[in-house]
């Protein structure tokens, strides 16, 4: 199975190093070269969760991670896609969509037939259906439930201890 995780942060990197050592290939993409860059180093780009560093050395050198920044190419050589984008408020609590409409823009370009998406990310009732399907479809010309899957599964994971909730969950 080769899987694409979008957004390399406190979340998406945990999540990606626990699936690329259980022997998922592994295409991690964010928008920072510089995450990617330390992430394709074997090195921890940040701190905060027990092991992470030694996990992602260890799965680099497997050739069972790899990070870019080229979420598009990424997406359309993997069977599934988890997005770990963060969705962002406002000073007046309104969510600001940005970067998680550019993210899947990027992955709508990439999609292919077959293939699952799933959004872990906290976003109000019916986004998914009502904006993140129809962006998919627009942008990859595929037909969601049909020509490709897509869900949505908020996360249930806390920063520092996310391998520990991975395997809880």
């Amino acid at each position: 199975m080769d899987l694409c995780v979008v957004g390399l942060g406190k979340v998406g990197l945990p999540l990606a190093v626990q699936a690329a050592s259980r022997g998922v290939r592994v295409r991690g993409c964010d928008i920072s070269g510089l995450v990617v860059d330390q992430v394709n180093a074997g090195c921890e780009p940040f701190s905060g969760e027990f092991d992470l560093g030694r996990l992602v050395k260890e799965v680099v050198e497997a050739g069972s991670l790899t990070a870019t920044t080229d979420t598009t190419s990424a997406v359309s050589a993997s069977d599934a896609v988890i997005v770990v984008v963060p969705l962002l408020v406002d000073d007046e609590a309104k969510p600001e969509f940005r970067a998680l409409d550019d993210a899947t823009a990027a992955i709508g370009a990439g999609l292919q037939p077959g293939t699952l998406v799933s959004y872990e990310t906290t976003m109000p009732v019916s986004t998914t259906r009502e904006r993140l399907a129809p962006a998919l479809a627009e942008a990859s010309g595929l037909k969601p439930g049909e020509e490709f899957f897509l869900v949505h599964s908020p996360e249930r994971v806390y920063s520092g201890r996310i391998f520990a909730d991975l395997r809880r969950y």
